[in-house]
């Protein structure tokens, strides 16, 4: 029987987690902010989003090169949620 950490599926799920926690960084949204929206469920949602996300190539390509990361917001599908998130910097 194989174990559950080397289920290749666990893999891209943990993967995409990341993926979107280091967008959160990378467009400076503080993850408490972005948690408390709506009660937890806007970042439920986008975690589901991203997992789920048909563009997640391009997105990585874009975090790994040399483009500004709000590029990402081009054509991410949860742009919206991370515009919302967005703190103006004081």
């Amino acid at each position: 029987m194989r174990s559950v950490e080397h289920w290749p599926q666990t893999e891209r799920v943990w993967r995409q987690f990341a993926q979107l926690d280091i967008v959160l960084e990378r467009l400076e949204i503080d993850p408490m902010l972005a948690v408390r929206k709506s009660g937890g469920t806007a970042m439920a949602t986008a975690r589901n989003v991203c997992l789920a996300c048909i563009v997640q190539r391009e997105c990585s390509r874009r975090l790994q090169g040399e483009q500004q990361v709000f590029s990402i917001l081009e054509f991410c599908p949860n742009a919206e949620f991370l515009r919302e998130c967005i703190q103006p910097h004081r």
